[in-house]
């Protein structure tokens, strides 16, 4: 293992998507020629290591695989799995040959290509991690998966040629990437059970308008101060932030289900306007409702 860098590192990603397995799946031993990073949106399974302790995967497990560790998918025979996943690079290196997302896997350790499996860093990421809420989570990985899609619409695996147009991916993979070394470092502390209860209204209700601070804080019985820094500490956001998310990806979610209008569903969630809805929607995804429904909603 290679010890962390940080001036070497400049994340590039190379492929990004999101699986749906059936119940009793299993593929391996296998192993990865890159560092790939994964989020269980739903069913549940195992990685089974043959050097280390396995990893139980439930919804909200997040996880992260070196390169070349040998492991093996398993899925639950009564629960279908499916999980958003990012293969990347700590920094880019020239793979030749490397098109096809299969490139990136090796199924079969006697024919494995030492010329493209990357080196192991101690980065810091723990083996796995459990998120504290699915629904940012699953933002996080979605806007990295949705802007890989538009620059690599075959599924074909990023290269040098990419670039500029991977810049957008990288954006939100390093904002991603952030958010696992901040719930890394959260996972040692003691959460307070008043902000995940809190959580759990906001991500339930995702509608009405935004109260102040001190509203949420009066319900706690707690100050403004004093409740800010404990809504971040938990979750890594402000409480404004992490309220627009959840209304936003909810939004998300009815622009792709239902013949709703964009007004309809601004009110539904309680926005001012349908301009402040565009707007805030525009800023999170980087396009306007419009132009996210008629993208991916055939996908």
């Amino acid at each position: 293992m290679i010890t962390f860098i940080p001036e070497f590192i400049n994340p590039f990603v190379r492929f990004s998507i999101r699986v749906p397995l059936h119940a009793g799946y299993r593929n391996g031993p296998r192993f990865c020629y890159v560092p790939s990073l994964y989020l269980i949106e739903s069913g549940c399974g195992v990685i089974i290591y043959e050097d280390r302790p396995n990893i139980r995967l439930q919804p909200g497990t997040l996880f992260f695989i070196q390169p070349g560790v040998s492991h093996t998918w398993e899925v639950d025979v009564d629960s279908p799995l499916t999980f958003r996943c990012v293969f990347f690079e700590w920094s880019y290196r020239l793979k030749t040959g490397i098109r096809m997302p299969n490139d990136l896997l090796c199924q079969h350790s006697e024919k494995s290509d030492d010329r493209l499996l990357d080196v192991q860093l101690d980065c810091g990421i723990p083996d796995s991690l459990v998120v504290d809420s699915i629904s940012v989570w699953k933002g996080l990985f979605e806007a990295v998966t949705s802007e890989f899609e538009v620059v690599s619409p075959e599924f074909s695996v990023l290269d040098h040629e990419d670039y500029p147009n991977s810049l957008a991916i990288t954006g939100h993979f390093n904002l991603l990437l952030h958010q696992v070394y901040r719930l890394a470092r959260r996972q040692s502390n003691i959460t307070d059970p008043r902000i995940t209860k809190l959580i759990a209204s906001m991500e339930r209700l995702a509608d009405g308008g935004y109260e102040d601070v001190e509203g949420w804080a009066e319900k706690l019985g707690l100050s403004r101060s004093h409740f800010h820094m404990l809504f971040r500490t938990h979750t890594g956001f402000t409480p404004k932030w992490y309220w627009n998310r959840c209304r936003i990806n909810k939004s998300k979610n009815d622009l792709l289900s239902t013949n709703d209008t964009v007004t309809e569903i601004a009110e539904r969630y309680g926005f001012s306007s349908v301009h402040a809805f565009t707007k805030l929607f525009q800023k999170m995804e980087g396009v306007a409702p419009t132009v996210f429904r008629r993208q991916y909603r055939l996908r």
